[in-house]
């Protein structure tokens, strides 16, 4: 069930009168410090270690912005306290806790956090919490005046000055600017109770918003899995902050799918790493502080397992020359959370998000190697949160490698320089003229080059361990009576789509388009071949119209990224009198070898 916290009392007096209080609770940083003797623990010690040597030697942050954003300041500051105070913690050298405190009595200086961008304000706010709070026994009264000042005027106030529509709304902005401001309230709680009590009882009130459309009912976040990580990293931070003071989050995690989120993160994870990056999303994702807190909270271990190879070999393993722009900023606070049990479960080969969910999604994986046939099928809207017109969309991996791809998100601050009206989702706005946001881009259906109706709703019709369904019909109205896409994983690492299509105008032209980052040729056939390194993959269709093959840096404007060595393969037929046509497509995995033999030619369901 959905419920609100607003009826429960919250117990102010239990907050603990002395620090620290963020996240640690009564037993202070013993957790923290015991985790870093583990194997896991031990390697991303080094890797906090090594983050915090290059700091002391770089400027501190300014107040930089970029467009209307200070939000890459905020997260450097949070990602250098973070980092120079755990060093600090793990080491005893006091040279890490006072770089840390010059980098907060700097950002409290800073004339105003932003609060414009509230996104801004409250990881500022979290950051500079989290510094008073575990340096509050090195830092001078004077030096904890001001940083109570700015945590009070820059942070927490301006978020009465008006109705910001974050305070109740059901995206990622909701969880992070709460977490932001529950953490300010909690650190000076026993210098305004008042108004730590009512930033407080306000996100219990509409955290539940943001919990029930994020991931109600099987865990699926609607905007992707890279906002599932801001978004969910900071649900747990603030879920944390709540466990530590109270032994309790109010009912907060009990919500629908939040207890399962985890089970998204790995489905949608491919079997080379790389996400399901439908809609805003990248396909290159750092390892998530909130895979290891929810594993830790929920008694996951299979979870941590999925992750664990990440920390140790990818994470970890890094050294990079130079993190003056910032890192993996809540990653250091995973330390506090790592005390947790082996486990061989595996993660499951099917995955459905459940249709009940804002964006419907179904994944399908052959077995669990490393080159297994893995398959992302989207539904739902282009008006979703942080949507792009890719209804019926998929990527697709095999042996290895992703030969269908999303190219994922665009420079958001790149293309509103140029004044562009990035958030104009209208059917005609300015948000489906960019390549990767619009249809153009995508693993998509398209008649007579129209764009997909924005007020459309791509269902999951059917699912099953073997296949998924779509009705994408709401997409294409009224030009088609029914439109549907179905998936299946067959024999030999294959895929096949069937899109069947009835109602349309005889002679309509019906496109059928994906995008790939492997060198396409067409054989003597008419069979697509994609190389890759010594990997191939065929494409065989039930037409006989020619393939057309489209360099994707002709397909964009000069204001947006570039996307090298990306195609756009594509068919075109016309509809037949009776207004009805089904396309079949078949993508086989093939191994270039000395005879060129076609691997597991006979594909069969």
């Amino acid at each position: 069930t959905f419920f609100f916290a607003s009826a429960q009392e919250i117990p102010m007096e239990r907050i603990s009168s002395g620090h620290p209080r963020l996240l640690v609770g009564k037993f202070g940083f013993v957790d923290l410090k015991r985790n870093a003797l583990s194997p896991a623990g031990k390697i991303l010690k080094i890797r906090i270690l090594h983050d915090a040597a290059l700091i002391l030697g770089y400027p501190l942050q300014s107040r930089e912005m970029e467009g209307r954003r200070l939000l890459s300041a905020s997260r450097n500051v949070l990602y250098r306290i973070n980092t120079l105070t755990t060093a600090w913690l793990l080491t005893g050298e006091h040279k890490y806790a006072t770089r840390a405190i010059r980098e907060l009595i700097n950002a409290a200086n800073y004339s105003d956090w932003n609060p414009s961008h509230y996104l801004d304000v409250a990881e500022m706010t979290l950051a500079v919490s989290i510094g008073y709070d575990w340096l509050y026994q090195l830092l001078t009264p004077s030096e904890r005046s001001l940083l109570e000042y700015a945590i009070i005027e820059k942070g927490l106030r301006p978020s009465f000055q008006q109705n910001w529509w974050w305070i109740s709304c059901s995206n990622n902005w909701n969880p992070v600017c709460h977490a932001g401001m529950v953490a300010g309230a909690l650190t000076i709680a026993d210098i305004e109770p008042a108004l730590a009590e009512e930033i407080i009882q306000r996100a219990l009130e509409n955290l539940p918003r943001s919990l029930k459309a994020g991931y109600a009912p099987n865990g699926a976040y609607p905007e992707g899995p890279m906002y599932w990580r801001y978004g969910t990293e900071f649900m747990a931070v603030l879920l944390g902050l709540l466990d530590a003071v109270w032994g309790e989050d109010f009912g907060l995690s009990a919500q629908p799918g939040f207890s399962v989120t985890g089970d998204f993160i790995l489905a949608t994870t491919g079997p080379t790493g790389q996400m399901f990056n439908y809609a805003d999303c990248k396909a290159q994702l750092d390892i998530s502080f909130a895979m290891i807190y929810l594993a830790k909270k929920f008694n996951r271990p299979d979870w941590f397992e999925a992750v664990k190879h990440q920390l140790l070999a990818g994470v970890a393993a890094k050294t990079p020359k130079s993190v003056i722009s910032g890192g993996n900023r809540l990653l250091p606070l995973a330390l506090l959370y790592l005390d947790i049990p082996e486990s061989p479960k595996s993660s499951p080969l099917f995955y459905y998000s459940g249709d009940e969910a804002l964006v419907p999604i179904g994944v399908l994986r052959s077995d669990h190697t490393s080159k297994a046939a893995w398959v992302g099928l989207k539904a739902g809207s282009p008006s979703g949160p942080h949507g792009h017109m890719d209804g019926g969309s998929f990527v697709f991996e095999s042996e290895g490698y992703r030969w269908a791809i999303d190219l994922g998100m665009e420079d958001y601050t790149k293309i509103e320089k140029k004044r562009f009206q990035l958030w104009n989702s209208k059917q005609d706005g300015d948000r489906w003229k960019l390549f990767r946001l619009g249809p153009v881009s995508h693993n998509i259906l398209r008649i007579d080059e129209a764009l997909q109706n924005v007020k459309g709703n791509a269902k999951i019709t059917k699912f099953s361990t073997g296949s998924i369904e779509m009705d994408l019909t709401t997409l294409y109205t009224p030009a088609a009576g029914q439109v549907t896409r179905t998936a299946s994983l067959l024999s030999g690492r294959a895929l096949r789509l069937r899109d069947r299509l009835t109602g349309v105008t005889p002679n309509a032209r019906i496109t059928w388009q994906m995008c790939t980052q492997a060198t396409p040729e067409i054989l003597a056939d008419g069979t697509l071949k994609l190389r890759h390194n010594s990997q191939a993959l065929l494409i065989r269709k039930n037409t006989p119209e020619n393939w057309n093959i489209v360099s994707a840096e002709l397909l964009r404007t000069p204001v947006e990224s570039a996307n090298p060595n990306t195609w756009m393969v594509s068919f075109s037929v016309l509809i037949p009198k009776n207004g009805q046509i089904e396309l079949e497509v078949t993508l086989i995995p093939y191994v270039s070898n000395a005879d060129d033999n076609l691997y597991n030619s006979q594909v069969s369901d």
